[in-house]
């Protein structure tokens, strides 16, 4: 008899959840299972080991060994027989960073500014989760070398900023955090993120 599947712990939000070549035809479709995304998120791009991988996924290593098999193998499915790949979304939460010089208000909202603020976005509300001092500001660090590792600390999904260095952007992009530039950024703007 088999046993009751535990919650899974899913935190990566997939930006772009369609993928697949135009030159055939091809209807045949992959569907990759969120939990899937997830493991090939921590293993494959975050490169941690995969008991370290299985905590954060709240499974056991030997489940977390099938899930990650299992995803590459659709992955190389989708490559070489050229089906579509679809990415089954379970995540309607997700977390944004943005840097500001005040806590209470979105000021100077650049890699420079003095406070992380982290907030979580649920059903089109906002919620200060933490704020923190960004250690670019206080300790002088570099923001592609300290930002990424501390949101993916916070498992930041996205960072909402008025201008971004290239070094930064492509920094998070490798850790699968998406960055949306604005000129002006309102409290407003956390619940209408664009996903």
């Amino acid at each position: 008899m088999a046993r009751d599947k535990n919650q899974r712990e899913l935190n990566f939000k997939p930006l772009f959840k369609n993928f697949g070549q135009n030159e055939i035809e091809n209807n045949n479709e992959i569907a990759l299972l969120h939990e899937e995304i997830e493991a090939i998120y921590l293993i494959d791009l975050l490169g941690l080991y995969q008991e370290e991988a299985a905590q954060k996924m709240n499974v056991s290593r030997p489940t977390l060994s099938r899930i990650i098999r299992n995803a590459r193998h659709k992955v190389a499915n989708s490559l070489i027989g050229g089906a579509k790949l679809h990415i089954h979304d379970q995540k309607d939460n997700y977390t944004v960073a943005i840097c500001s010089d005040v806590e209470e208000k979105l000021i100077n909202n650049t890699s420079q500014g003095k406070y992380i603020l982290i907030f979580e976005i649920k059903e089109k509300s906002y919620k200060l989760l933490k704020s923190l001092e960004n250690p670019v500001f206080f300790q002088k660090q570099k923001p592609g070398m300290a930002l990424p590792k501390l949101f993916v600390e916070n498992n930041v999904n996205f960072f909402l900023a008025n201008e971004i260095g290239a070094g930064l952007k492509n920094s998070l992009l490798s850790k699968g955090i998406y960055t949306i530039l604005k000129k002006k950024i309102k409290f407003d703007d956390l619940s209408n993120i664009p996903i």
